[in-house]
């Protein structure tokens, strides 16, 4: 235990210096002599005093200034044991939505649209604060990358090994990918979630009802077009976005419009406690010091032991 212990907040201690230069000062004038050195002759003065007197008038300071000492110690928080305290970390759903058809290698955003969607990517999941995401690549058909997860470091690892030539069939079919994004979200336990959309092609009117119906279960659903003219976006894609109750994040070159989504979309973030990571703390045992200096403080309240302790 002692080789344990420590101060929590040491600069307390510091107090112990103007308690000492009181103790002294104080001490130091009873040693001089009574009150009544002042107004009697010293030859008078021991017939007048009992001799226990100057003993007696000192320990009612002897209990002042060890309850002060006691009060000191108690303020710099002693410590000799610790516990565990669990750590938090988010667990809100995120579904990214990366579509994978033939026009995501067109060559408007270089080296293409497909590595540009993919450096997005790497960008969200860089933010490990963020919650827990869920990668689902899309043509025809929807296959799941990755279910929802806290190591967003084995998706990235991924990324790279994801293109058109090895999607068995071809086409694009969003509202599909929405309805897998929904039952990753439901299936892992959470009943709302943010899905996020990364395609080239302006998404069709299965595609937009899909995600209303996902806006009203919970879900929202926001689009980035990877696209290089952002002034001439076609609606649908605002219709999207409006539909799921999400965002349309036009793409650019640095990581805004990530933040910006991360940034309103923490509506639904939760928090669970994390049994892998508990925090050490000092437990402060304050109060096996502030009991007995209460306690010695005690005879304060008794009639005259104001009058004793400075006579």
């Amino acid at each position: 235990m002692l080789a344990d212990f420590m101060f929590i907040r040491p600069y307390w201690l510091l107090a112990l210096v103007p308690l000492s230069v009181c103790s002294w000062q104080v001490l130091r004038n009873k040693s001089n002599g009574s009150a009544w050195s002042e107004v009697c002759d010293a030859h008078l003065l021991p017939l007048l005093l009992e001799g226990k007197t100057q003993h007696q008038h000192r320990w009612p300071l002897f209990l002042l200034f060890t309850s002060a000492l006691l009060m000191i110690i108690s303020l710099s928080g002693p410590s000799w044991s610790q516990f565990k305290v669990p750590s938090y970390h988010p667990i809100q759903p995120r579904v990214m939505l990366l579509d994978m058809s033939q026009a995501m290698l067109e060559k408007d955003l270089l080296p293409n649209r497909l590595s540009r969607a993919k450096f997005k990517l790497h960008d969200l999941l860089a933010q490990h604060e963020a919650g827990q995401f869920g990668l689902i690549v899309y043509t025809g058909e929807p296959f799941v990358v990755s279910p929802l997860t806290d190591d967003s470091q084995t998706i990235d690892a991924l990324l790279s090994m994801l293109s058109p030539d090895i999607m068995p069939v071809g086409g694009d079919r969003l509202d599909s990918a929405l309805i897998e994004a929904e039952k990753l979200i439901t299936q892992a336990g959470f009943k709302q979630g943010n899905v996020l959309v990364l395609t080239s092609r302006a998404p069709t009117t299965e595609a937009i009802n899909m995600a209303n119906t996902l806006k009203v279960k919970g879900i929202d659903v926001s689009v980035m077009p990877i696209l290089s003219d952002k002034k001439a976006l076609n609606p649908l894609f605002q219709r999207l976005a409006s539909a799921g109750g999400g965002q349309l994040l036009p793409f650019n070159t640095k990581s805004d419009d990530i933040n910006q989504w991360l940034l309103t979309t923490r509506t639904h973030r939760k928090f669970q406690a994390d049994v892998n990571s508990d925090i050490q703390i000092r437990r402060d045992q304050s109060r096996w010091f502030i009991l007995p200096a209460l306690f010695l403080l005690l005879p304060i309240f008794r009639r005259g032991w104001l009058q004793r302790a400075s006579s």
